[in-house]
């Protein structure tokens, strides 16, 4: 089984679930930043290293990969036999990153404002965010040639309920 976990926004919960499933499932978990940043600064990785990393993970007989990226990442869309879009509603998006990120109280006003354009609209600064693709409407045209296998989640969930849903146990 392979399963892709996208979300068009910080704090959707792609890490949190991606590491539930892989705990109760024994399936590998991979968080995609890693092939896509070689740091903490989001310092982008060379793309040819990235693909050959990628290539290595499609490789494996099952995996939880998770990920907001969009056009390297075709071919996780392609190999995977489920793929869910975490989509929750923008106060609920909030609220997490606003928890996630309190301690960090003088960087906060700028985490959510580019939370918020994730999730609406890219300013067209810096090296992700000048991708028109990485917003909602951009996630659901990416997803729509693989419509059959997607799951788009808008409220929360549990491992449990997302493996009982997807039969992952086979």
């Amino acid at each position: 089984m392979k399963l892709h976990i996208i979300g068009s926004a910080p704090s959707a919960g792609k890490t949190t679930l991606a590491r539930a499933i892989a705990a109760r499932t024994g399936m590998p978990a991979h968080e995609l930043d890693g092939l896509m940043f070689v740091d903490d600064r989001w310092t982008l990785r060379p793309a040819a290293e990235r693909d050959a990393m990628l290539a290595r993970i499609l490789e494996e007989p099952s995996f939880v990969t998770e990920g907001g990226f969009l056009g390297w990442t075709e071919a996780v869309f392609e190999a995977a036999d489920h793929i869910v879009w975490l989509d929750p509603p923008l106060w609920v998006l909030t609220w997490r990153h606003v928890r996630r990120f309190w301690r960090h109280a003088p960087m906060l006003p700028s985490l959510l404002a580019f939370q918020w354009r994730m999730y609406l609209r890219p300013s067209g600064r810096g090296p992700l965010e000048s991708d028109p693709k990485l917003t909602r409407e951009g996630v659901e045209a990416a997803l729509r040639p693989h419509a059959a296998k997607v799951f788009r989640i808008t409220h929360a969930i549990t491992a449990e309920e997302l493996i009982s849903r997807l039969d992952l146990h086979r």
